[in-house]
């Protein structure tokens, strides 16, 4: 399996269900993190509802074949984005960015991500942005391997979890 035969296109409707399974099982993985079960109910809630997020500018998708292997999603600010118009971030927002446990391995999310990058300079931003945890560390660390740094101005709390901000400026 190579990267080239992976393909980075917007996801269409009929691949709607599709994606939601594969974002759900790219987080499972994340689900022992949580202590309170009701929490980890709260996030996998907020996952399924953001697929119909009428505020995401796009999904980006990561096929081989029919085969969804990842996806993430785009936002114009942090109003959309989050509902935090007070991040003052007018600027493309990634959100979500998963891949499913057999696409792993594969640069999938290294795909995603310059396709998103390319989505930012089309729309003249000057920086992209993306939102993350500390148990997402391995997320974290291809973050700054491909140039983001972190942005702690653009952080928020949600519960008792720190969400951190990276910043790739274009």
């Amino acid at each position: 399996m190579t990267v080239a035969e992976i393909v980075i296109e917007h996801l269409k409707e009929e691949d709607y269900t599709r994606y939601l399974e594969v974002l759900v099982e790219s987080y499972a993985q994340y689900e022992k993190e949580y202590e309170n079960p009701e929490n980890w109910a709260s996030y996998l809630n907020d996952i399924r509802a953001s697929v119909g997020n009428p505020n995401a500018e796009t999904i980006l998708v990561a096929k081989r074949g029919d085969e969804i292997l990842g996806g993430l999603q785009l936002f114009t600010d942090a109003e959309k984005a989050y509902g935090l118009p007070e991040l003052n971030i007018q600027s493309t927002i990634v959100r979500l960015l998963g891949v499913h446990p057999k696409g792993r391995g594969l640069g999938v999310a290294k795909k995603l991500l310059h396709e998103s990058f390319a989505f930012a300079r089309n729309r003249q931003d000057q920086a992209l942005y993306l939102h993350s945890g500390d148990i997402m560390q391995a997320a974290i660390n291809l973050y700054l391997s491909l140039g983001f740094v972190r942005d702690e101005s653009k952080e928020f709390n949600k519960g008792d979890k720190l969400v951190k901000s990276f910043r790739y400026d274009l």
